[in-house]
């Protein structure tokens, strides 16, 4: 599956002049193949400039803007798995990890110049602001380059201007589209409590692991025992959690789960009494087949775990709503590859 437009990631880019421009997605969902590994791509034809990559509709993709993409993926790769990584065989018909990441960047770059093509019908524009920063990251970056690497790849201020300013016209594309997106969501699929419980358990297990119940008699001292804990923890009003009662007999797990978690880690109707509970309350003592079980609520919603899952879902509705509108665009997107220089590609010109 295709990683959707991340403008976090972007954002993050485009505050970091990197001594070669950072990667702004990640490869994904490939399309449909030709007889050379791409998908929905035209054959050579006669109208690109020597120095055209692919186009995109009509729009076109020089060596140097390729590059200027594929550079520090290149180096990064590199880096982590060493130079011989590219003749690394990825499937059974002989494609390398360099075909596939070649591939790779030829989709990152074709998936910015679609959603950037959308800006103006859209009524989306270059504002004061987005200009000046676009100016001084631009700046920025060229100052960072070496005048050898410059003429090497033929990297001029306005092809990185022009780079920067797709990816903030792509960024408020889909800004724009999923800016109404519901973000109405039940608080059982977001809120993250923060749980102590003690599970006394019915049973030990013998020497060979097998779990072996204790008697009618021995389970009512078990249960006395566990119910005089807690009737100590709720009468004292200095004890504020489990976690604080030294009590070698019984030991306190602690959770930071949603509902939904709870109910995987958490036996029978005990996630159901757990997530009802108050701020503070500490409460039991709950019977299950195997075990019972002392509860304390010490934080009814923990705020960062339970905003980051907002968060995520909110943008997971984000990425669907768009995924759908980029499907539609892709389709009426011809791509045009210009096979003399893209298979003369090589990881360093």
């Amino acid at each position: 599956m295709r990683q959707f437009f991340d403008w976090r990631r972007l954002a993050a880019a485009m505050l970091c002049a990197a001594v070669m421009m950072t990667a702004l997605f990640a490869g994904g969902c490939s399309r449909e193949k030709d007889d050379k590994g791409q998908g929905d791509i035209s054959e050579l034809t006669t109208s690109f400039l020597d120095d055209t990559v692919f186009t995109v509709s009509d729009v076109r993709v020089s060596l140097t803007e390729w590059y200027l993409y594929a550079l520090r993926q290149i180096a990064d790769i590199e880096a982590m798995y060493g130079k011989d990584i590219w003749d690394f065989k990825v499937d059974t018909e002989g494609k390398t990890m360099w075909d596939a990441v070649k591939n790779d960047i030829m989709e990152q770059i074709i998936y910015i110049k679609i959603v950037r093509a959308r800006a103006q019908e859209l009524g989306i524009t270059i504002n004061e602001d987005d200009q000046l920063n676009i100016n001084l990251q631009t700046d920025e970056f060229m100052s960072s380059l070496s005048s050898e690497m410059k003429n090497k790849y033929g990297i001029t201020q306005d092809i990185v201007k022009a780079i920067y300013t797709d990816n903030v016209l792509a960024m408020k594309v889909y800004e724009n589209l999923t800016l109404n997106i519901d973000t109405n969501i039940p608080d059982e699929e977001v809120r993250h409590m923060v749980l102590e419980y003690i599970s006394v358990l019915k049973y030990y297990e013998n020497d060979d692991e097998e779990a072996i119940f204790y008697t009618d008699e021995e389970l009512a001292g078990i249960k006395a025992g566990a119910e005089e804990y807690l009737a100590a923890a709720i009468a004292n009003t200095d004890i504020t959690r489990l976690a604080e009662i030294n009590d070698d007999r019984y030991s306190v797990v602690e959770l930071v789960a949603d509902y939904a978690e709870l109910k995987e880690k958490l036996p029978d109707d005990i996630p159901d009494k757990a997530y009802s509970l108050r701020e503070g309350e500490i409460s039991g003592l709950y019977e299950t087949e195997d075990a019972y079980f002392i509860l304390d609520c010490v934080v009814h919603t923990d705020e960062e775990t339970t905003n980051a899952a907002r968060i995520r879902i909110i943008e997971s509705r984000q990425k669907a709503l768009f995924e759908e509108k980029y499907s539609a665009w892709e389709a009426e997107t011809v791509i045009k590859i210009n096979y003399k220089v893209w298979d003369a590609i090589e990881r360093e010109q």
